[in-house]
């Protein structure tokens, strides 16, 4: 259970916590002047503020205002410390929202320009405001002899001091999401942290309280506590920096304040100055450098997975390529394979047969190797089909082309020339006798029955032989068919071959 979200809890931690921090502002972070280095409190209102829905602001109200009294009542009266409450939650409230205003949505650490807009709204804005409010009870309440711009200016900077190290600390407590990453790292980053830490409060001791900051240890300049604070905001982002960098900043604070360390000197007023430039300057950097780091770690995470997405995307996009080329190769080989061979028997059609039988007369011209057409007729197929129908017509026209496929050698071109006409293209015919070989594709057919309903019905055929005599295949065609009519005219179920333009007959 996180006591921050719970509306009953959180305004009374806020309370303590602001109570605290007015101590702390109060009795360790003022000068022997009274000029205070920081102002803590204010961070605290200002952080719950924008962690909170303006429903509960107040009740944040409420409780800030009893602990300001509470904190100030041993110094000043209830009127004055009324006062100062009033001013300090009005400085929170403006700033609060003027961040919203802006933002509309929660402020993000780790954007710089969500950063830049709480910087200007603190220092240039909420912060010089409150100023004149707080220099006013001071110099004319009061009665001070400090002259009116210098009270407003400590105000305004020790306001604004303790808003810049502190708010970004505590709101991202608030926000749960500095106990998140506490949570998530492994123990590695836990050590090296735990490392970070040790270094940089063993550096502000050496140079604010041992005081090694001097020409003898030029290495140890107040500017060495940044370092390691640096170093964690840019290896771990803005949520592991930031609490290092608030420790730093008050560290040096309370130091300054207790009369110790490289910017303490004679006018008071300057090393309260002194400090809180150093403080802010340091602060401010190194919330740009987590900032500006953990963006170019999000914008690069964000470009990587872009980029991964894209090869993945990519891939997909060539494998769906490659998936439509595939069919549409598969599909223009079915639709070539459709053209070129007939329905019916699945055997070439005569397109096909043309090619082949052209591809064939090309290879004898170089070869000097003939080859022979066959051409094939089923004898009174018109009767077949007038008697008992297309049907039986197609049946004996694939019976016929069972039979005869076996009988043929694996090079042997067997298609369907049209109709009732079938073509066998025989290649290096002079190592085939011809005569034997149609003699068995008529024995073949006389043995074709096609059984209808009670019926048998039997074909034959006849056949015209052309062997190539360096002519082209379609007058090789001529030739075949010449035979073929031959054969027909001699009463059918026969051969007539023509051997090099020599005729044969059986």
């Amino acid at each position: 259970m996180n006591v921050y979200r719970q509306p009953a809890l959180f305004p009374l931690v806020v309370g303590l916590l602001y109570y605290l921090g007015a101590w702390i502002g109060v009795h360790y972070a003022a000068l022997e002047s009274g000029i205070v280095v920081l102002w803590p409190p204010n961070a605290v209102l200002l952080a719950a503020l924008l962690s909170q829905p303006r429903s509960r602001w107040w009740s944040l109200f409420i409780v800030v205002m009893a602990a300001e009294v509470a904190a100030d009542i041993s110094v000043f009266s209830l009127f004055h410390a009324l006062l100062f409450g009033t001013i300090n939650i009005a400085e929170c409230v403006l700033a609060a929202s003027l961040i919203r205003w802006f933002l509309d949505r929660n402020l993000d650490w780790s954007e710089p320009k969500d950063l830049s807009l709480f910087l200007i709204t603190v220092f240039f804005i909420a912060s010089p405001l409150a100023a004149l409010g707080g220099a006013s009870i001071y110099f004319f309440l009061l009665e001070r002899d400090t002259p009116f711009l210098t009270l407003w200016r400590l105000w305004w900077v020790g306001d604004a001091t303790g808003l810049i190290i502190l708010t970004p600390f505590l709101h991202m407590i608030f926000s749960s999401g500095l106990l998140k990453q506490a949570v998530n790292s492994n123990w590695r980053v836990r050590l090296e942290l735990v490392a970070a830490w040790i270094i940089s409060l063993l550096v502000c001791y050496l140079i604010f309280v041992f005081d090694l900051a001097s020409e003898d240890y030029l290495a140890l300049s107040p500017l060495a506590v940044v370092v390691a604070p640096t170093w964690v905001a840019v290896r771990f982002g803005p949520f592991a920096g930031y609490p290092l960098a608030t420790a730093v900043a008050m560290f040096v604070a309370l130091a300054s304040a207790s009369g110790v360390g490289p910017f303490v000197g004679e006018q008071q007023d300057h090393s309260a100055l002194l400090t809180q430039e150093f403080i802010i300057i340091f602060n401010v950097l190194l919330l740009f450098v987590a900032a500006f780091v953990d963006q170019n770690h999000r914008k690069s995470g964000e470009l990587k997975k872009a980029l991964v997405k894209v090869q993945h995307l990519n891939q997909e996009l060539e494998e769906r390529v490659q998936q439509r080329t595939q069919e549409l190769f598969d599909a223009n080989q079915q639709l070539q394979t459709l053209a070129l061979t007939d329905e019916l028997t699945g055997i070439p059609n005569r397109r096909r047969m043309r090619v082949l039988g052209e591809e064939e007369a090309r290879r004898s011209e170089r070869s000097g190797r003939p080859f022979s057409v066959m051409l094939m007729d089923i004898d009174h197929f018109k009767q077949v089909n007038d008697r008992h129908g297309h049907a039986v017509g197609d049946e004996c026209l694939k019976a016929f082309v069972r039979a005869i496929s076996p009988s043929l050698r694996s090079i042997d071109r067997f298609g369907r020339w049209g109709g009732e006409e079938f073509m066998i293209v025989v290649p290096d015919s002079d190592h085939v006798d011809l005569l034997r070989l149609s003699e068995k594709v008529l024995e073949c057919t006389r043995d074709i029955v096609v059984d209808v309903d009670d019926q048998k019905v039997g074909i034959t055929v006849s056949i015209g032989v052309a062997e190539w005599h360096h002519a082209t295949f379609d007058k090789l065609v001529s030739e075949a068919d010449d035979a073929l009519y031959r054969a027909k005219a001699k009463g059918r179920d026969r051969v007539d071959i023509n051997l090099r333009g020599l005729r044969v007959t059986d």
